[in-house]
């Protein structure tokens, strides 16, 4: 009877575990479960929804999020004020709050739901972002969590963007998993990201849409040389431009650029000694830009944890060998 017991209490906990977070990739053959993950959490929402996204237009997401308005339930939006008028048609009636024209990109794409439910990553809720461009987005169930994104959302709605708002950069023990949440434009975030890579001992893989910052470059280059496995997914199209540095290591083999015939390359991931004793994945809307760290509005979070690194290994895996 103890035996059995303790069996149900694990079996318990076990599942319990499996849904304090997960992973979605838009990868074919699963590129609808990416959009799925979306409308099932604002589906799930009983009291409220506020996003911050670079762009909405997905007209599923828009509607649902619409009826949840009508429902009664606190639906609230940060937008990149660009996006936002071009789309303002369809966005007119929701609770918006845009980014002036003329300060640097809201970039971030972060959801919280019912403030225990946090979504993020590099997924644009667009039509090319769930079925074109390749992208990442994680699910975390924690108060806590929420609370960090929160404040960001917060003074952004207030109307504090770009370096008119403090960082609220926060250190979280979540379900086995030691995460810290920062948000640009912050020197913290920069500096955050490269004291990661400086501390890799085995392997480095990225995978990046844009790439310009030359210190996050000299810093790949080092460890190349020290013999750490170097490798970076990058999207030809934005990285054969004169903005980024790509075409300035080309005598660096760890760089390879991403081809897509249609859509983009637009993951922002960094994994750290996945098979190390610390390993780390660095997600988020944060591009390896100088803008990313001066002028933007970002979300970056820094991850340590075996089974998240390998979870997004298995993709970079996957798309390294079908380039």
């Amino acid at each position: 009877m103890k035996k059995t017991f303790l069996f149900l209490i694990f079996l318990i906990f076990s599942c319990l575990s499996a849904f304090a977070w997960e992973v979605f990739f838009n990868l074919p053959p699963d590129a609808g479960q990416l959009k799925n993950s979306v409308l099932e959490l604002i589906g799930s929402a009983h009291r409220s929804i506020h996003i911050s996204i670079y762009s909405l237009d997905d007209e599923d997401v828009i509607s649902l999020l619409r009826a949840k308005s009508f429902e009664g339930l606190d639906v609230r939006i940060v937008m990149e004020g660009e996006n936002y008028v071009k789309n303002i048609k369809m966005l007119s009636d929701l609770d918006i709050v845009a980014d002036p024209l003329n300060n640097g990109l809201m970039h971030s794409k972060y959801m919280i739901v019912d403030g225990k439910y946090v979504w993020f990553g590099s997924t644009n809720l667009t039509n090319s972002g769930f079925y074109q461009d390749f992208n990442n987005s994680m699910i975390f169930e924690s108060p806590e969590i929420a609370d960090v994104f929160e404040k960001d959302f917060r003074k952004m709605r207030e109307g504090y963007f770009e370096n008119s708002k403090d960082d609220e950069s926060g250190m979280l023990f979540v379900d086995n998993v030691r995460m810290k949440v920062c948000f640009s434009p912050s020197e913290e975030t920069f500096e955050s990201i490269l004291e990661m890579l400086k501390h890799a001992k085995s392997e480095v893989d990225v995978a990046i849409y844009s790439f310009s910052d030359p210190r996050i470059a000299l810093t790949l280059a080092t460890l190349d040389e020290k013999g750490v496995k170097v490798r970076v997914l990058a999207d030809e199209s934005w990285n054969s431009s004169s903005y980024s540095f790509v075409p300035e290591m080309k005598e660096f083999s760890f760089v390879k650029k991403y081809h897509l015939s249609k859509g983009l390359f637009h993951h922002k991931y960094i994994i750290i000694d996945p098979r190390g004793i610390d390993p780390v994945v660095i997600t988020g809307s944060y591009n390896l830009t100088l803008s990313a760290e001066r002028k933007n509005d970002e979300t970056v979070v820094i991850l340590h944890s075996k089974e998240i690194s390998l979870r997004y290994l298995d993709n970079f895996e996957a798309l390294y060998i079908s380039n």
